[in-house]
């Protein structure tokens, strides 16, 4: 394992412990669904992919519910093998291969979104984002098009990130008190 591999498996210790440690804050994740929402109307957003929010990861369920009534379409990852497919979100869920909550609805391609609200256990003022390990988003944003934007709790933007050549950099991190656009 490389130097760079190991400083990212530590640093995800450390932000799981952190993520473990946090009391569930309602004000926090409807801020955040705010900022989202808020982001979609901004930029004239018709279909964002996102993520139905698993283990910690910041909470945007009020969103998903907010898009739907306002005519935003939502395409929702599903884990197939080591693959992420996408769905239209209809609105209910199911559990999937994994034993966690997954959107349900008809076959969609990322590319048809105009964004991705991807989770992320931290990301770096250069875009470099920090996932789950799994590289689940790597691979499915490897060949996208898609302009990304981490979700991430306000102290998971981080100076450094360690980043590796696989590593998918994002467009933006958006927390429940900033958006941070890089490159632009």
């Amino acid at each position: 394992m490389s130097s760079v591999a190991e400083e990212k498996v530590r640093l995800r210790q450390s932000l799981r412990q952190a993520r473990i440690d946090r009391s569930p804050n309602a004000d926090e994740a409807s801020r955040l669904s705010e900022q989202l929402g808020q982001f979609c109307l901004d930029n004239k957003i018709r279909t964002a992919a996102a993520y139905f929010p698993i283990q910690g990861e910041p909470d945007i369920r009020e969103f998903l519910e907010w898009s739907l009534k306002n005519g935003i379409k939502i395409l929702l990852p599903v884990v197939a093998g080591d693959q992420l497919n996408w769905v239209h979100f209809d609105g209910t869920t199911e559990f999937g291969a994994m034993g966690f909550e997954e959107g349900t609805g008809k076959p969609a391609k990322l590319d048809s979104a105009d964004i991705a609200f991807i989770p992320a256990m931290a990301v770096d003022f250069k875009g470099n984002r920090l996932g789950k390990g799994k590289g689940y988003y790597d691979r499915a944003l490897a060949t996208s098009k898609v302009k990304t934007v981490a979700i991430v709790f306000d102290e998971e933007i981080l100076i450094e990130v360690p980043s590796e050549d696989h590593d998918k950099k994002v467009n933006a991190a958006l927390s429940p008190s900033k958006l941070l656009w890089f490159g632009r």
